[in-house]
């Protein structure tokens, strides 16, 4: 089958009967079938040609997860017009500046997102239904080559200009007509399982969350759900009620998970003996499945490192864990680990079309159409990751006897946390030493207490004026940051940080080493008595008093889930999740 645009994967899958988008927001469940949804992607195509916004022009989508996003996406793509999507949990000013950054013809918006000031055309996800009549498309003029660009993806949470990465149709395709093929192989043994239900708690606005709601379901003739609520007995709920098949997830998510389950079937804690059929491993720990329900077999990992303990925890209990590689500038799959023919602790095999190489340094090179061409209009940056027909991934591997990547750290300074959001310490850096009493700071990623040792999270190292209160610096410079950006942990550092001679650079790994030796990341002991005992686990080393609110500690969204989870069994307690989202 030969696919020169996204579009000749539309009208195949447009064609599909059945459910293809179910979306529970807490309070009402939408279904969407594939008809609808190619209905409404027209529908939104229809309504971007009557506002005049035609090829090569540009729409930021700023939503959640929902049926109407990917109508959104596929509107764009029929119109030729290019699609910039946000994470909803992004602030209205970095959208703004994106908007500006591309020059936005229109700004569409979900219901989980602030209200966003702007003088540019508004519209809500919900538009894709109700535009009139959606008229004859014109495919020649959406997508009529594979160079067309499709999509723009911002990196998340950078304070100075985000980059653009560029992707056509060509990148995409790259990464979908391999997996195309190789589930083709496969696609009859599914058939006594149909239909494969996916639960994707990834954003639609990162490239694997999009994969894997928008190009894999339809190849198998699944369904997609999305639920507004992260909460490990909510998660566990979906699963087992909607009968879901696989987890679409960060590695964060499994983390939760397991400890919820223990804390459930406290014998999920005993691992089965060495060397047992899986078979054996499902039997011994059949409560776990019964609680996830027996069509719950796999989990979809991505976005970040995934802990090889962690991976063996689900493996030992009989079930399926998939995890790969990759990057938004690779539309987003490098390698992929086989769900029959894995390896553990490696995230696969280069599929089909792309090539890796490790450069003498250990950096991992990549290499195949499904390459981004570069950032939108920066070539410096676009210089910089490119050589020699390489990109550059900045991180760290090794190839093994089978051919497997096995990723070992990073050598780009950016952190990257549990929940696969990017951190780039000069932000960080840049809000720190701006506040009064700090001389300079160093950020660096690590594990912190409670974590898992793949587990980043950003940490400070500060150089102060004498009698100045770190944890109020520490507080100040949260108040300015995004969540997932929030200093967990910090370190004093007496006189002038170390730096390269010549170029002045920061020596962030000799910091790194230092900065492990002084933050223990073993887990705080809860044994003393009151709240501040259960923060100290999750903020350690920082100072716990009554006015100290949440956003001040710097939690992930996770992790506020995990806090939650841990004052209800401290306490003996239920905590109301809606009143405690507010607080």
């Amino acid at each position: 089958m030969v696919r020169r645009t996204l579009l000749d994967f539309f009208e195949d899958w447009s064609r599909i009967e059945g459910d293809f988008v179910v979306y529970d927001d807490g309070y009402r469940v939408w279904t969407f079938t594939y008809a609808e949804i190619a209905a409404a992607s027209r529908t939104f195509a229809a309504r971007l040609r009557e506002a005049g916004i035609g090829r090569d022009e540009r729409i930021v989508l700023w939503s959640e997860n929902r049926g109407e996003w990917l109508a959104v996406l596929w509107g764009s793509l029929l119109q030729g017009v290019i699609l910039v999507p946000v994470d909803y949990r992004s602030p209205a000013e970095l959208v703004r500046r994106i908007a500006e950054i591309v020059d936005a013809r229109a700004i569409v918006t979900g219901d989980a997102v602030p209200p966003i000031a702007t003088t540019r055309p508004h519209w809500h996800v919900r538009d894709a239904r109700h535009a009139g009549a959606p008229g004859a498309i014109d495919v020649a003029a959406g997508g009529g080559t594979a160079a067309q660009t499709a999509e723009i993806i911002f990196t998340s949470g950078a304070t100075a200009d985000p980059k653009g990465v560029v992707l056509t149709h060509k990148n995409i395709l790259a990464n979908v007509v391999p997996i195309e093929r190789e589930i083709g192989k496969y696609r009859r043994y599914a058939r006594p399982f149909a239909p494969i239900r996916f639960l994707n708690l990834l954003p639609l606005s990162h490239m694997f969350g999009q994969s894997m709601a928008t190009f894999i379901p339809p190849m198998l003739g699944g369904i997609v759900v999305f639920t507004r609520s992260f909460s490990p007995p909510e998660i566990v709920r979906q699963i087992h009620d909607r009968r879901i098949s696989i987890l679409v997830c960060v590695p964060k998510m499994l983390e939760v998970l397991r400890d919820h389950v223990v804390r459930t079937v406290p014998e999920a804690a005993d691992a089965p003996p060495a060397g047992l059929h899986w078979t054996r491993k499902w039997w011994l720990h059949r409560r776990v499945h019964r609680l996830f329900g027996f069509k719950f077999w796999a989990f979809v990992v991505g976005a970040a490192p995934l802990d090889p303990e962690l991976e063996a925890f689900w493996r030992d209990r009989g079930f399926l864990v998939v995890q790969g590689y990759g990057l938004t500038e690779t539309a987003p799959v490098v390698t992929l680990n086989h769900p029959l023919h894995g390896s553990h602790g490696a995230v696969g095999k280069p599929i089909a079309g792309v090539e890796v190489k490790i450069a003498d340094d250990g950096e991992i090179l990549v290499r195949g159409d499904n390459v981004t061409g570069g950032y939108y209009n920066a070539p410096e940056e676009t210089n910089s990751a490119f050589r020699d027909g390489w990109f550059h991934t900045g991180d760290i591997g090794e190839l093994d006897a089978g051919g497997h990547l096995r990723i070992r750290g990073r050598k780009k300074e950016m952190i990257v946390t549990p929940e696969g959001l990017n951190v780039f310490p000069e932000d960080v850096e840049r809000v720190l030493n701006a506040l009064p009493g700090v001389r300079e700071s160093a950020v660096v990623g690590g594990p912190v207490a409670g974590g898992t040792r793949t587990t980043e999270r950003v940490q400070a190292i500060l150089v102060t004026d004498p009698g100045v209160d770190v944890d109020t610096v520490v507080r100040q410079a949260n108040a300015q940051l995004l969540d997932h950006q929030k200093i967990r942990a910090t370190a004093v550092w007496q006189g002038e940080l170390p730096r390269t001679e010549g170029t002045r650079k920061l020596k962030r790994r000799e910091l790194k080493a230092w900065l492990a030796g002084q933050i223990s990341v073993t887990p705080a002991s809860s044994s003393g008595s009151g709240m501040a005992a259960v923060l100290q686990r999750f903020a350690p080393g920082r100072a716990i008093t009554p006015p100290t609110t949440i956003e001040e500690l710097g939690l992930s969204s996770l992790e506020r889930v995990e806090l939650m989870l841990a004052i209800e069994e401290t306490f003996d307690v239920t905590v109301d999740e809606t009143r405690f989202a507010a607080a």
